[in-house]
């Protein structure tokens, strides 16, 4: 038996991620790889929306975090259980190809988009490889795949993830980044995917599609924007709503797929500016030819673009390609208005801007809403003794310790002004601060800047933090004050250390 046994499916695009990364750094010869259904009824409902929303979803998280895996949505999602008994029986007669072919038809699936449950796609996969087509998928194939499935359902590792498994009981669940997966094959436990860091400036803009079974309405136009763009395919009204306030999932554009003339569009188009108009987000709508007064009413409710269906899709693709290329340029603008030249973290303009945002969600969400002011410790004699260029390179230094420690996508550092800086935390109560602060005071302290004798003999920090729920007429002056007040306290009582406010006190 294999020292590792990783249980995933082919119709999982998590799973085809881990088989890719594993490939690329020659892991998969430590791995017995045994393939389980993940949802066993899939394919009762291969083609619905909620699938393929679903798959949307994690292939724009598989991007986001592991850019250098190649993975395209498929226009459905294939049955796996027979390509599941057509790799345990090549597993059985050729061994050593047997890798080959389970990735290739995970690249069938993936990348090239195809059915792997039809027989010419598998038949080819087996060519691909150096196989006979001849292979007997039969009832001893079938007990395996099925004692495989018990055990992994056994072993309650979660749904719709892939799992492994290590012979001295580990196990690392999910798809990790490559620096936990050697961590984890060298000995070492890993924490679970969720608290990797995701980046904030996504590699390929995103299109929201939005419309009842727009996914197969559409295919003709998605399936050539699929590979420059992530594509998500929210499933209700509720849901695009909310992928608009979402840190990691709002879309650059967002698409509406009308199949018929209907009068209410232009109240939908208008209902949704709301939400579009602070991000600057373009909104366009696709569907059948209109009558004038109709499509000017959803010029006037803040429709950017209406596209007929039925146009050739490269006309299509062209015209969704210069609204992003316009939502592009004005990221980069508002990014250069938003960024402190030195630090390059936010400036004290943005952090005002996302701090009032933040406090009505939290208000709305009755999520805990946390501030962390960060104060370097004498820093004006640090800058009178080394000189102010040094005292630039520290705090650049000090920038980019506290980016490094806060890695959530959603968590805001800025430069509150000189030496201070600020860390706003949606979404994140007082323990969690507290964590994150010392984690941020033990990093600088690494960093071993020296400074000057007379005062100390490395650059420290002090931090001040406040945690609030935000109440309904309240102000977020509360959280910025009651932070400064924390602050105070940690510099009185000696500095380099960590101060929470304390209403009691």
């Amino acid at each position: 038996m294999a020292d590792y046994i990783v249980y995933g499916d082919l119709n999982c695009p998590f799973s085809y991620a881990l088989h890719e990364l594993l490939s690329s750094h020659n892991l998969l010869n430590k791995v017995e790889w045994r393939l389980v259904e993940h949802t066993t009824d899939i394919s009762s409902y291969a083609s619905a929306t909620e699938s393929m929303s679903e798959i949307a979803s994690d292939i724009f998280d598989i991007r986001n975090r592991i850019p250098d895996i190649s993975i395209t949505l498929p226009p459905n999602r294939s049955d796996s259980y027979f390509p599941s008994l057509c790799v345990i029986a090549v597993g059985k007669t050729a061994p050593a190809s047997l890798p080959c072919f389970r990735q290739a038809l995970y690249r069938n699936l993936w990348i090239e988009g195809k059915d792997i449950s039809d027989s010419p796609v598998i038949f080819n996969a087996l060519e691909s490889c150096d196989l006979t087509t001849e292979i007997e998928a039969d009832e001893t194939c079938e007990a395996i795949l099925h004692d495989w499935q018990a055990q992994w359902e056994a072993g309650n590792f979660g749904m719709r993830t892939p799992a492994i498994q290590s012979s001295d009981g580990r196990r690392m669940v999910g798809l990790q980044n490559y620096k936990n997966i050697i961590e984890f094959f060298q000995g070492q436990s890993v924490s679970s995917p969720e608290n990797q860091p995701t980046s904030r400036h996504k590699e390929r803009q995103t299109i929201a599609v939005f419309g009842e079974d727009a996914c197969h309405k559409l295919w003709n136009v998605l399936s050539i924007l699929r590979d420059n763009y992530n594509l998500l395919l929210p499933q209700s009204w509720p849901a695009l709503k909310e992928q608009l306030v979402s840190p990691e999932q709002c879309p650059d554009l967002v698409l509406i797929h009308q199949p018929v003339q209907d009068n209410s569009l232009a109240e939908r188009c208008l209902e949704l500016n709301h939400y579009l108009r602070e991000k600057q987000i373009p909104l366009a709508c696709i569907g059948p030819e209109l009558d004038d007064t109709l499509e000017a009413s959803l010029y006037d409710a803040g429709t950017a673009d209406y596209l007929l269906e039925h146009r050739n899709p490269a006309i299509i693709q062209a015209r969704i390609g210069i609204l992003l290329q316009l939502k592009r340029s004005h990221d980069l603008l508002a990014r250069a208005a938003s960024i402190d030249n030195l630090t390059q973290v936010y400036n004290r303009r943005e952090f005002e801007r996302t701090l009032e945002m933040e406090w009505r969600r939290s208000q709305r969400s009755k999520q805990s809403l946390s501030l962390i002011l960060l104060d370097i410790d004498y820093f004006k004699a640090y800058n009178d003794h080394y000189g102010h260029l040094n005292g630039d390179n520290c705090l650049r230094q000090v920038a980019k310790a506290i980016k490094d420690s806060a890695r959530r996508v959603q968590d805001i550092v800025s430069r509150y002004g000189g030496e201070e800086f600020c860390i706003l935390l949606p979404e994140t109560d007082l323990a969690g601060a507290q964590k994150l602060a010392e984690n941020i005071r033990d990093n600088i302290n690494r960093l071993e800047i020296p400074h000057t004798g007379d005062v100390a003999d490395k650059v420290t920090a002090s931090l001040g933090i406040s945690t609030l729920i935000p109440a309904n007429g309240s102000s977020p002056r509360a959280l910025i004050e009651q932070a400064d007040q924390a602050l105070y306290k940690a510099k009185s009582a000696g500095r380099n250390q960590v101060m929470i406010f304390n209403q009691r006190r």
